[in-house]
């Protein structure tokens, strides 16, 4: 049975079960930083039955408006990811000090520090802004390297930004001849 069949009949937990598979279906090959495929699905899940009550029959057929609801729900969950907050701790980098002052040099103390975590998050932002000043990048360029440095794939990037893989391919390379430039 489809959406719209289960809908009519009242079946809201096959509706919802069949959306959740749909909604997988959908993710599959996606990543979000910082944040599991499920807390994505569920967060999507709950969109969708809070909006069955303003669903109406006479715009679009309900698996039109399941699917267009499931598509805005994953770009809201993407710019929910790229926000600062989120990357300020998703992409922390770690430090590793080794401490070479103690008396037997033969071992050192590894003490790891976390940017991106109790004060350390502006200093992550600052020194990314630097590299993006120093290389002269331009806004849409800016928006790639936050994002590639983010961790995502271009597959992913394309899809956020609308724009297709090679072209976000061309771009990373103009970075990269900047960089190189320096």
């Amino acid at each position: 049975m489809g959406f719209d069949d289960l809908f009519e009949i009242g079946d809201i937990d096959t509706f919802l079960n069949k959306a959740q598979e749909k909604c997988r279906h959908k993710l599959r090959g996606k990543t979000f930083a910082g944040m599991e495929k499920e807390d994505v699905t569920q967060e999507i899940m709950i969109k969708l039955y809070n909006a069955l009550d303003k669903y109406d029959a006479e715009k679009a057929k309900m698996s039109t408006f399941v699917d267009h609801l499931i598509e805005n729900k994953i770009k809201d969950m993407y710019r929910k990811c790229m926000s600062e907050k989120n990357l300020s701790v998703v992409n922390a980098v770690q430090l590793v000090c080794t401490d070479l002052g103690s008396s037997d040099e033969s071992e050192g103390t590894d003490t790891a520090l976390t940017l991106g975590h109790v004060g350390f998050a502006f200093e992550n932002f600052e020194f990314v802004t630097d590299i993006m000043e120093n290389m002269k990048l331009n806004d849409r360029e800016k928006e790639i390297f936050k994002l590639r440095t983010s961790g995502y794939e271009f597959v992913e990037i394309a899809a956020m930004l609308g724009v297709s893989k090679a072209r976000i391919s061309q771009l990373w390379k103009a970075i990269r001849e900047k960089y190189e430039a320096l």
